[in-house]
């Protein structure tokens, strides 16, 4: 059976390029919204979330918080994928993913990266604590 990914993206290109892309390695589930991929996850846990960052609404800053916050999502890891560096500032209440990609990302890297985070197993973490944190550019 394959892994479980849940893609939130507000871009429909993005979101689907993202489910084709995966769709080969992994059981993808898409939302347009931080809302809609709280809603999803909570009634069908993926084993990994890939979300964009800068969303309306829920962005995926507190998507992550949500996902840390919530017993059943807590051990699950999370990737962000964005067009922006991640913030610079020191605020220690901000969530931190277990891996930050810049897109444009090269697909076979974010598979491998994929794959390595579900390899980690699910420890949970604390709402603020990173566990990996990855930065990269096609």
């Amino acid at each position: 059976m394959k892994p479980k990914v849940l893609i939130v993206e507000n871009s429909w290109t993005m979101r689907e390029t993202l489910r084709l892309l995966l769709s080969g390695d992994f059981d993808c589930t898409a939302a347009s919204s931080g809302e809609e991929g709280l809603e999803k996850a909570l009634a069908q846990p993926p084993d990994l979330l890939l979300s964009d960052v800068n969303m309306e609404g829920m962005d995926g800053y507190e998507l992550c918080r949500r996902f840390r916050q919530e017993p059943s999502l807590l051990h699950i890891p999370v990737v962000f994928v964005s067009g922006f560096a991640p913030r610079s500032d020191s605020d220690a209440s901000l969530p931190v993913p277990d891996a930050y990609l810049v897109k444009p990302v090269k697909p076979a890297l974010l598979i491998a990266e994929i794959h390595a985070l579900l390899r980690r197993g699910s420890a949970p973490v604390s709402a603020t604590a990173p566990t990996a944190q990855v930065i990269t550019k096609a």
